[in-house]
């Protein structure tokens, strides 16, 4: 199965060490580049967060843009999407913005949705969570099929 990971970069080394075990299960895994390349500058995905606390500025932008067209590409070329949902800052179950626009992408293409757990119930699109039936797999990536 083709499978496109979709968290918050936050979770970059918990996806990309996800990646390497549904890679060594036979799938085929998109995530979102570890390094973008803007306007002639090598940007590392895990210093998008210090440019966020830095404030808003074009970089940031860019680098979200960027991301957002790239992973649609990655969702659309892809079986299904797995949602790494995992605890952030005292919320179970965290979905960022981004996530849940890639979510809402991959529910009108018709792709499967898993998700890592089931999501937490203050999360504002909670019930469009749910409507979008996913699969969850309580951290359990044998259950992707």
């Amino acid at each position: 199965m083709i499978i496109t990971i979709c968290s918050s970069a936050f979770f970059a080394k918990e996806s990309f060490d996800i990646k390497k075990k549904l890679e060594d299960r036979g799938h085929t895994v998109f995530i979102y580049p570890e390094e973008i390349k803007i306007d002639d500058k090598i940007i590392h995905v895990t210093d998008f967060y210090n440019m966020r606390k830095n404030n808003l500025t074009n970089d940031l932008v860019n680098v979200k843009s960027v991301l957002i067209k790239e992973h649609f590409k990655n969702i659309e070329n892809s079986d299904a999407i797995l949602v790494l949902n995992f605890d952030r800052d005292g919320e179970e179950g965290y979905v960022g913005g981004n996530t849940f626009l890639e979510m809402g992408v991959a529910y009108y293409l018709n792709k499967k949705i898993f998700l890592w757990k089931f999501p937490m119930k203050k999360l504002p699109y909670f019930e469009e969570i749910l409507s979008m039936n996913p699969r969850i797999i309580d951290g359990d990536i044998d259950k992707i099929k």
